[in-house]
């Protein structure tokens, strides 16, 4: 993977940095690809920095793939399969590492909402290679105790501009990643991925043809690097698509073709509830702000696999219209 410029990803229209809100609070994250030697199994880098007049919220995190999340500010409390766990950063950061998810997962956080975020590819290993992507579903692991003093203490200060952030963050993650892991994720999970992303309305026989294995194969392998059946991938890629179109961060002319995935309204409906908790228009009115940072990560993900359609830029934002980071 060829790295790509930092961006300043801005989830909405209108949106300012991290420093400041709109009226509606929406943040700014800053993203970017990760160094060549780290591109195999990592998707993408992001650093957030949130500071709103409402010292609580109530919001939930969607990312398909493997993350980790290193909470910098606030007292997070996330509800996992396995029940809530809180992670109070008042006496350091806490690097939590999460298992994909099948579902929104609610958060609450008090206080300023920092942390940073790196995105595996999947059927990238597991950080605790002993466990199973299917095992870590809707699963986190925090390991702290884990990490080497000097990284467990690493401090991100806030005059240091967002691209240092994340430059520190990179090389920690180069420490931990090769004490861990060895195996690179499976290409076949990668072209799938791929596809999955560009055209989530393919069959599992027909994607099987394409690359010619045979559907139980497909199904198998696909189970080891996403947790879930290839099926169940498509519908939870459907349903962040439709998602990302509600909150204004997908490609505006492809919600008409998001919705046509669907039988009828009641079944996006049900689709929708069943991933989000919530019935579209309902979701569509929510501030969720991380939930709206995990799906714009993605959607810049897909449109760096649409590239071959020419498309070079986020159709949903004007970057001459968005404000100045206090970074800038």
């Amino acid at each position: 993977m060829k790295r790509s410029p930092h961006t300043d990803a801005g989830v909405a229209e209108g949106l300012v940095s991290s420093t400041g809100s709109t009226p509606e609070g929406l943040p700014l994250s800053y993203s970017r690809a990760p160094a060549p030697d780290i591109a195999p199994w990592v998707q993408s880098l992001a650093a957030v920095d949130i500071e709103t007049a409402t010292d609580r919220h109530d919001c939930r995190f969607f990312s398909a793939n493997p993350a980790i999340r290193v909470f910098l500010k606030g007292k997070w409390t996330v509800e996992t399969a396995d029940g809530p766990f809180e992670f109070d950063t008042a006496s350091g950061s806490r690097t939590v590492y999460f298992g994909p998810q099948t579902k929104a997962m609610p958060v609450r956080v008090d206080g300023p909402m920092q942390f940073l975020l790196l995105q595996f590819h999947p059927g990238a290993p597991p950080l605790d290679q002993s466990l199973t992507h299917t095992q870590m579903l809707d699963r986190i692991e925090c390991f702290d105790q884990g990490l080497p003093e000097d990284i467990r203490q690493a401090g991100y200060g806030p005059s240091e501009d967002r691209e240092a952030w994340l430059d520190h963050f990179e090389g920690h993650t180069r420490r931990v990643l090769f004490d861990r892991v060895t195996d690179e994720p499976p290409e076949l999970a990668l072209a799938t991925y791929r596809r999955i992303l560009t055209d989530p309305a393919t069959g599992v026989d027909q994607m099987a043809r394409d690359f010619g294995i045979s559907r139980r194969t497909l199904e198998r392998q696909v189970k080891e690097s996403f947790g879930i059946s290839p099926k169940k991938v498509i519908r939870r890629a459907r349903a962040l698509d439709m998602a990302a179109a509600l909150f204004g961060v997908a490609m505006p002319q492809e919600e008409a073709e998001f919705r046509l995935r669907y039988f009828d309204q009641s079944h996006m409906t049900r689709e929708i509830n069943e991933y989000f908790g919530m019935a579209p228009g309902v979701l569509s009115r929510q501030d969720a702000i991380l939930l709206r940072i995990d799906l714009e990560v993605r959607q810049m993900r897909r449109l760096e696999a649409m590239g071959e359609l020419g498309i070079e830029h986020v159709p949903w934002r004007d970057p001459d219209a968005e404000p100045t980071s206090r970074d800038d």
